[in-house]
């Protein structure tokens, strides 16, 4: 479980984050600087703090943390009035910040955002070895096939297929079956990382480059050395950035910031795309010649619905994988299921598909009425003569939070968050309902 450290001097305010988050989190608190310091034994994934404290502030004890535990992501609370503070304090160190009075839904995300920093962190650290790649169709074993033909060279690789279809898949597939395949794979989301913090994660910083840059920081090139590099969603780099990644694929060099020294960039870059990148250069919103660089040699993944032999393989996959004793009920997925999926159009291609396993999973039975899809939803309403207006919207609205509730097993942190509903607000409708 996440372990997050609230450091705020307002008791209102620290007893309402303890609360909101204690439902999900483990949660520790402090009042000061001084005594946040105490709790670092205890090290906090998420530190959470006011950046006007009595006694140290909240820069001072970024500092701190980063000395005691330097893994730990930091959030900063500031009032409006502070926010070049604020600023500041991301350059010592901290993850984000989030203005007061809080917006709940945007600390849930900032969080969510720090848990996927950290996972991505340790996984590179450690390795990430569980991979499966599934799929007997004839077109998706032509698209392996090309692809660990290209897996033996070094040049950059361009993966193109539609959200949900697994570039990110062929891309580690490539990385497995090339000498690099013993050192590390670093996915990179380009349209993820803030464009005025991207040159910092990516080539990392030398001590003393900007106010707060005590130590020097590698970037994930560094991190990637002599392994490969996934830029995901190269289409929604913006155009200042695509210059820059131009120049490592070209020259192989690059520098810290703040650094005088170059260093060479020993890793092989797979790049990927839902996007038209032919439309983008006409548009203005992507560079021809970083096209030509990348897109030499391309890897198309086909959509479900041209793979539909591989959807038996897939639910088999999902079902076995997820969490499948918590309806209860074995499934029956009978030959008649099989038939219906495989005439369905699957927009969101695999996703929709695992969303759609998940959903059998949690009703405890394997549902295909016309409703049933990741575009709609499980709710259906009795239209009955008199029924108010008021009475369907309650009607509706109670299903839909019963279905949220049975999804994250009665977490409603987590339902608030899908829902991207106010925290207070789903607590005041749970009770409504009698939910």
């Amino acid at each position: 479980m996440t372990r997050i450290l609230i450091v705020e001097d307002r008791d209102s305010l620290r007893e309402m984050l303890k609360e909101f988050l204690g439902e999900r989190y483990y949660v520790f608190d402090a009042v000061s600087a001084e005594e946040g310091e105490k709790h670092l034994i205890h090290y906090p994934d998420i530190v959470l703090c006011d950046l006007k404290l009595p006694g140290k502030s909240g820069l001072e004890f970024i500092d701190i943390v980063k000395e005691k535990c330097p893994e730990s992501e930091i959030i900063i609370m500031t009032a409006f009035g502070d926010i070049p503070t604020a600023v500041e304090a991301m350059r010592k160190g901290a993850f984000d910040f989030i203005p007061k009075p809080l917006d709940l839904n945007l600390l849930s995300v900032l969080i969510v955002k720090a848990e996927k920093t950290i996972s991505l962190r340790r996984k590179i650290e450690k390795g990430d070895s569980s991979f499966e790649v599934i799929g007997e169709s004839s077109v998706f074993k032509s698209t392996l096939s090309l692809a660990k033909k290209f897996a033996s060279h070094d040049f950059p690789v361009l993966i193109l297929g539609e959200s949900g279809s697994g570039k990110e898949v062929i891309a580690r597939y490539i990385h497995l079956n090339s000498e690099r395949r013993e050192r590390m794979f670093v996915p990179i989301n380009a349209a993820a990382i803030p464009e005025n913090l991207f040159e910092s994660e990516l080539f990392g910083y030398s001590k003393g480059a900007f106010t707060g840059a005590v130590n020097s920081k590698k970037g994930l090139i560094e991190i990637a050395e002599g392994g490969t590099v996934f830029f995901d969603e190269i289409g929604d780099l913006p155009l200042t950035l695509q210059g820059k990644i131009l120049r490592v694929i070209e020259n192989g060099e690059y520098q810290r910031i703040g650094g005088e020294d170059f260093l060479k960039a020993d890793v092989r870059f797979v790049f990927a795309t839902n996007r038209d990148l032919r439309k983008l250069i006409e548009e203005g919103r992507f560079r021809e010649d970083l096209y030509n660089r990348i897109a030499s040699f391309v890897v198309k993944v086909p959509p479900l619905r041209e793979r539909v032999e591989d959807i038996p393989l897939f639910v088999d996959y999902f079902l076995k994988k997820s969490t499948a004793g918590r309806s209860g009920k074995r499934l029956n997925v009978t030959a008649e299921v099989i038939e219906n999926l495989k005439k369905r159009k699957w927009k969101g291609n695999i996703r929709e598909l695992k969303n759609m396993v998940e959903k059998w999973l949690i009703f405890g039975e394997v549902v295909l009425d016309d409703n049933f899809n990741s575009e709609g939803d499980l709710l259906s309403l009795s239209l009955v003569p008199g029924k108010s207006y008021k009475d369907y919207i309650d009607e509706f609205e109670k299903k839909l939070l019963e279905f949220y509730l049975k999804k994250h097993n009665g977490n409603k942190l987590a339902v608030a968050k899908e829902l991207d509903m106010n925290y207070k607000t789903l607590l005041t409708k749970l009770s409504k309902y009698g939910l």
